[in-house]
């Protein structure tokens, strides 16, 4: 088994990349690092995102319920962040989604290319197995 120590990053294919890299600015305070091969690299604290045009921007993006491919990224946040959530997201997005489960508690909401972003926090933080929502043993 390789034991794994964080996730360097994920990459995105964008239709409107300045649209994109404004919103992960915005919401979550990635910033501008590097052009990488037609794409950027973006990173807040040790957490990267690549974002890349879509090949053809007047093409939909692919639907994840038929394709296999990223279409949530989750971020684990502090509790006291947690709350204030739906007041940064409402104006953008009213089809918020809640879960509360005994582990975590989390919202997902949408970026603007319909990737899902769930924000959650730990409701037991020093259990291992919960590192994230979906990481435990009856994942």
């Amino acid at each position: 088994m390789i034991r794994l120590k964080r996730m360097n990053g994920v990459a995105l294919k964008v239709a409107d990349l300045e649209r994109s890299r404004e919103w992960y600015g915005r919401h979550f305070g990635f910033e501008y690092k590097c052009d990488a091969e037609g794409c950027i690299i973006m990173a807040v604290g040790d957490i990267e995102i690549v974002l890349s045009p879509h090949d053809n921007p007047d093409a939909p993006l692919a639907d994840p319920c038929q394709v296999r491919c990223i279409h949530t990224l989750a971020f684990e946040i502090p509790e006291t962040e947690f709350y204030r959530l739906h007041q940064e997201f409402e104006k953008e997005d009213d089809d918020i989604i809640d879960f509360d489960q005994d582990e975590f508690q989390s919202i997902i909401t949408s970026d603007p290319d319909g990737y899902c972003v769930e924000l959650y926090y730990n409701k037991q933080p020093n259990n291992p197995m919960q590192a994230t929502p979906n990481g435990g043993p009856d994942a």
